[in-house]
């Protein structure tokens, strides 16, 4: 039996048991929570992502990362040397492996790795000069200095401010999207340095620039080279950035075995490699996952290849590509990634400032006057990037970049200039059968006479001499609209001209001085209207049976011409437009006829046989250059011309003279067939083609074919027929393009040449 303590014991439980029950639940309520907040305060693990240097092979870090993405895996921050900086920081402002593989194509490697510009980036009064001469001088009392490099990153650093556009006001590299830092070589110190702040292409030019190659980039007191001087693949930054896993790309140099270091070049590389290669022992230590791609049989110089170095990339990163998924649900089942800031979308910044840095010839209202930009004025990267090229393609300068700076919460636009001598003089020798040899001399110089004045004198020294000068003044800050003062003098043989029924060679020299008002519009667009006083003369270059020497006119011409120039090369283009319009009116003020022993003047009050009546002349010329397959260039293009009241020649002076592969004088209208200036005509219409390609480094072979219906001068109605075709070879060398071929030319009224000619022309010619 249970006595009567036994219940009372029961008794108290069974009344302690609401009180159990709560302190059972209230523990079990407490010990949860303590679960869920330790669960939620964990730490996700950090992916970073290790992308070395390594040239074009630098490409392939995209195969990687393209595999990580089809994984579902991104990095939490990024660090880059060299390639590997270009390929991260543009992937760290969150374009994608597929858009950046795109880019990269699009891309010009052979304009953006080397100092040369195409000319349809050139002003429109700058062409002439641009890449046409064998050498070119300052003519400065400051010191020649020899450049520290090959490339100075004008047309890199333009593609890098280009599409790092939207995060042009971020200059903490942490803020990203996805955080990152590049590695560079101080060169004055020897010292390695970490780049995590600034203007974020700067940091990325400072990376790649290779010794020797690309020169040295200044910020604040360092002098600046290629990272994998000394690191080449930054580990060690990524774990110091947080990283807790790491992911590597390595494309670099491995070092040479013996077999290899036979050379005095494999020798050097392995030499200035030696503390980069010591370094990659020690960091690829500090490495989760190091993935090597094969590049090899693949030129580290050859940015071309983007499809295959981005698939050797994606097939070594493959294999990887499980763990990478599994390794992307193991996070997310720790904690959600933070979402990637989206910033691709910003489009215009307004800069509270602008300031321009590096100037000492040119002004700031002169640069600021071309770059037409204010203070509070939305800008964007179109806009910005245009008138960048605008600026330097005034040729005043080495070098003219942009960079954003973030001051004080607001944005400040830094236009950072190396400025060229204000004058230059350019030389160079030329030949060809119709100018035989000459040497060329040119000279520019800007701001001699006033603020935004521009004197350009070219001359051709040789039997068959050119003079040209041009001065002029803009008249506007912005450099758009301008006044000048023009002389031009030539002295030309026709190799065939009829005057009073006496057929022979002729000397046809000019001299024209005039004034013209133009306007520029962009960078390859030029309208004008001049007036000119020409002083036109034939002088025989035969014995006349009637003993004439010469003829002389005097004219007062109004020209309205347009100009477009879109080549992206002078010789041997391989796309764009090259349009001239012109339309004149002239008016014969006073001629002279001399023979061996009298001289005649004639004015309107007396005629003789000479019109003193106004005649017009409309010329139009187009050439259209376009890339076909490979290194093929087509081009078609045709003249158009008509001259009102061309009674003869001998009447008046102004027909155009049709002949020859190109031009060589300002009324000269080239076809191939034919001598140059061999056939005076008033009135045509004809369509040209060729077909050029370039078997190698710039070794050209091509044909060309043309045809014209034409109105001699001395006729006075009807159209002769005639049609020609060439072939020919060409080089660009050292100094100048080198041109040969023959040519086949079909002319009822031939009388007087082979069908078959030759011609030949070397060197830049004026």
């Amino acid at each position: 039996m249970l006595n009567m303590n036994t219940y009372s014991c029961y008794f108290l439980l069974y009344l302690q048991k609401p009180v159990i029950i709560i302190c059972l639940s209230f523990l079990l309520f407490f010990y949860s929570s303590i679960s869920i907040n330790a669960q939620d305060t964990r730490e996700r693990p950090r992916v970073g992502l290790v992308l070395s240097g390594g040239g074009a092979h630098g490409i392939a870090h995209l195969g990687v990362i393209k595999v990580m993405e089809e994984a579902g895996l991104r990095p939490d921050l990024i660090t880059g040397v060299s390639m590997g900086s270009i390929i991260g920081g543009l992937y760290s402002l969150g374009y994608s492996a597929d858009s950046l593989q795109k880019i990269l194509k699009g891309i010009n490697w052979k304009v953006i790795l080397s100092n040369k510009i195409p000319e349809n980036k050139v002003i429109f009064l700058e062409k002439e000069h641009f890449a046409n001469s064998a050498i070119s001088l300052p003519l400065s009392s400051r010191k020649i200095l020899l450049p520290s490099g090959l490339i100075n990153g004008q047309q890199a650093e333009n593609m890098l401010s280009y599409l790092a556009w939207p995060a042009a006001d971020i200059n903490d590299f942490s803020k990203l999207p996805i955080p990152f830092l590049c590695v560079a070589t101080d060169i004055i110190r020897y010292k390695k340095v970490d780049l995590k702040t600034g203007y974020l292409p700067d940091a990325i030019r400072a990376s790649f620039s290779v010794p020797s190659i690309f020169t040295p980039l200044k910020i604040d007191t360092l002098l600046l080279l290629d990272g994998g001087l000394i690191r080449n693949f930054a580990a060690t930054e990524a774990r110091d950035m947080g990283a807790d896993i790491i992911i590597g790309s390595y494309v670099g140099f491995n070092g040479y075995k013996a077999d290899k270091l036979m050379t005095v070049g494999g020798i050097m590389e392995q030499i200035a490699m030696f503390r980069s290669l010591d370094d990659f022992e020690d960091e690829k230590k500090l490495v989760n996952v190091l993935i090597k791609p094969n590049t090899n049989k693949l030129s580290i110089f050859q940015f071309d290849n983007v499809d295959s170095l981005i698939q050797r990339g994606y097939e070594a990163a493959l294999p990887y590509k499980q763990y990478f998924r599994k390794l992307a649900d193991s996070l997310n089942k720790i904690g959600p990634q933070k979402p990637l800031k989206y910033i691709l979308n910003k489009k215009t910044y307004t800069f509270s400032q602008i300031e321009i840095t590096g100037n000492k010839s040119y002004s700031y209202e002169q640069i600021l006057g071309v770059l037409d930009i204010k203070p509070g004025q939305k800008v964007d990267k179109e806009l910005l990037t245009d008138r960048i090229e605008l600026l330097y393609g005034k040729a005043w300068f080495d070098k003219v970049k942009y960079r954003v700076i973030n001051r004080n919460d607001s944005l400040t636009l830094n236009i950072d200039c190396i400025e060229k001598p204000a004058s230059m003089l350019y030389g160079s020798v030329h030949y060809d059968n119709a100018l035989q040899s000459g040497l060329i001399f040119e000279i520019s110089m800007k701001n001699l006479l006033t603020q935004r004045s521009v004197i350009n004198f070219g001359s051709r020294i040789g039997q068959y001499f050119r003079v040209d000068l041009n001065c002029l003044q803009f008249i506007d800050k912005n450099q758009v609209f301008g006044m000048s003062a023009n002389f031009y003098s030539d002295n030309t043989l026709l190799p065939l001209l009829e005057l009073r029924k006496e057929k022979g060679e002729v000397i046809s020299r000019n001299f024209t001085p005039g004034l013209s008002i133009n306007k520029r519009i962009g960078l390859n667009n030029l309208m004008g209207i001049s007036v000119n006083y020409e002083n036109l003369n034939l002088l025989l270059h035969y014995i006349s049976d009637a003993h004439l020497k010469n003829f002389s006119y005097n004219y007062i011409t109004a020209i309205y011409d347009y100009k477009i120039n879109t080549l992206d090369k002078k010789n041997f283009p391989n796309r764009g437009s090259i349009f001239n319009f012109s339309v004149s009116t002239s008016k014969l003020q006073s001629a002279e006829l001399k023979t061996d022993t009298s001289s005649t003047d004639f004015t309107r009050n007396n005629r003789g046989e000479f019109s003193f009546d106004r005649f017009y002349t409309m010329h139009v010329s187009i050439d259209h250059y376009f890339s076909t397959a490979g290194k093929a260039t087509f081009s078609i293009g045709g003249d158009l011309l008509f001259i009102t009241k061309c009674d003869s020649i001998t009447a008046q002076n102004n027909f155009y003279l049709l002949g020859g592969f190109e031009s060589i004088s300002k009324r000269s209208v080239p076809m191939v067939g034919f001598q140059p200036n061999e056939i005076p005509v008033k009135k045509l219409a004809g369509i040209r083609t060729a077909f050029d390609v370039e078997l190698f480094e710039d070794f050209h072979m091509n044909i060309m074919a043309n045809f014209f219906a034409a109105q001699e001068a001395n006729r006075n109605s009807g159209f002769s027929l005639l049609s020609g075709i060439g072939v020919g070879a060409g080089y660009m060398s050292v100094i100048g393009p080198i041109k040969i071929g023959l040519m086949y030319g079909s002319y009822k009224r031939e009388e007087y040449f082979n069908k078959i000619k030759g011609y030949i022309s070397i060197g830049y010619n004026f």
